[in-house]
C-alpha cells in the first residue's frame, strides 16, 4: 500500500494546487521529493503473490532461504547497521543484508538523500540537530498506524526527542495514529528513520 499512498499524495498536490490552500502553499514554498518505491522488486513480488513480502529480492541468499530470500532494506542503512533488532541470518524476514549499505536501493537512497539535505548533526550521537535544521524525511510503511521517530536501535532518547515528539504528535493528530519513539515498538538498527535523523 505505500506506493499508491504516495502516489495518492502526489495525486492530491498536483490536482489541488491552484485549488486548496494547503496543497497550494506546500508547493509554492516548499521543495517536496516522493520517492514512490524503495523497493521495486519487492514491491512487484507482493502484487504478484499478494503477500506481505518485506524483503527486497536480492537472489544472494535465495539458495539457503527458499521462501524468504533477500534483504529487509529497512534493517540495511549504514547508521547502527548491525545492532540489535536485525538479524545476521539471511532467511530471516529482518535480514540486514550482507553489510551496511551492502544492496543497491539503499546505496540508492542514502546517495540521494544526502544529495538533498546536508548532514547538519555534529558527528557524536549525542549531538542535536539545531534548531534551524533543515529537511524533512518521512518513511512510509503498511502497517501499525504509527508515527515513529528516532530512536529504533537503542531505549535512550534521540538527542532532538522533544521536537520530534512534538512533530509526531502534529501528525498523529491528523491521522489518528499513535506517536512513539520507533523502539516503543520494538528494537530496530539499520533503519531509514534512525540514518536520516
Amino acid at each position: 500500500i505505500t506506493p499508491e499512498t504516495a502516489m495518492e499524495f502526489v495525486r492530491w498536490l498536483l490536482e489541488g494546487y491552484g485549488h486548496d490552500s494547503t496543497a497550494t502553499w506546500l508547493l509554492d514554498w516548499r521543495e517536496i521529493h516522493v520517492l514512490v518505491t524503495g523497493n521495486p522488486d519487492g514491491h512487484a513480488r507482493n502484487e504478484a503473490t499478494y503477500s506481505y513480502w518485506r524483503k527486497n529480492v536480492n537472489p544472494e541468499n535465495a539458495g539457503a532461504c527458499l521462501g524468504s530470500y533477500g534483504t529487509d532494506l529497512n534493517r540495511n542503512f549504514s547508521f547502527q547497521w548491525g545492532a540489535p533488532g536485525a538479524s545476521p541470518c539471511p532467511c530471516n524476514e529482518v535480514y540486514r543484508g550482507a553489510s551496511a549499505a551492502s544492496d543497491l536501493e539503499t546505496q540508492a537512497i542514502q546517495d540521494y538523500v544526502v544529495g538533498l539535505f546536508p548532514d547538519q548533526r555534529g558527528p557524536l550521537i549525542t549531538d542535536m540537530a539545531p534548531l534551524t535544521t533543515t529537511g524533512l524525511l518521512i518513511s512510509l510503511h503498511s502497517y501499525s498506524d504509527l508515527v515513529l521517530w528516532p530512536w529504533g536501535f537503542t531505549e535512550g532518547l534521540a538527542p532532538n526527542d522533544a521536537q520530534l515528539a512534538q512533530l509526531g504528535a502534529e501528525f498523529a493528530h491528523y491521522n489518528g495514529y499513535t506517536a512513539e519513539p520507533a523502539h516503543g515498538l520494538y528494537a530496530t538498527s539499520g533503519t531509514t528513520d534512525d540514518w536520516s535523523y
